[in-house]
């Protein structure tokens, strides 16, 4: 394993920018682990919800054939009344985009660390 210098920390200066980064590495283990999807491709911003999920093995599919959104949210340190009260934002901001398609929202607390992870 390669050694973790002092430059390689300086590029991760920005902490709401790492956290939100890690958070999404995270969902997607959890979302590969937990569910039957993988993640396809970012969103567009004012969605509601970060990316689209969908199958692997579907490369010519129609868009969102198949497809689930996928909500994600970091906190680097929060008790479960944070962690509660962030996946309900979550799961209210994913509201506009409501309909047919499910949605995983995934928060990660880093301190613990743990994760929480719902569909809607």
């Amino acid at each position: 394993m390669e050694e973790i210098t002092d430059q390689m920390l300086r590029c991760w200066n920005d902490q709401e920018y790492t956290t939100e980064q890690a958070a999404y590495g995270v969902a997607f283990m959890l979302v590969r682990r937990l569910t039957e999807y993988t993640v396809i491709e970012r969103s567009r911003r004012g969605t509601g919800f970060d990316y689209w999920l969908g199958h692997s093995n579907q490369p010519g599919a129609l868009p969102f054939q198949n497809k689930v959104r996928l909500e994600v949210s970091g906190i680097r340190k929060g008790e479960d009344s944070r962690i509660k009260a962030r996946v309900k934002q979550k799961l209210d901001q994913t509201n506009p985009s409501d309909g047919a398609l499910p949605a995983y929202i995934v928060v990660v607390e880093f301190s613990k660390p743990r994760s929480v992870m719902v569909q809607k």
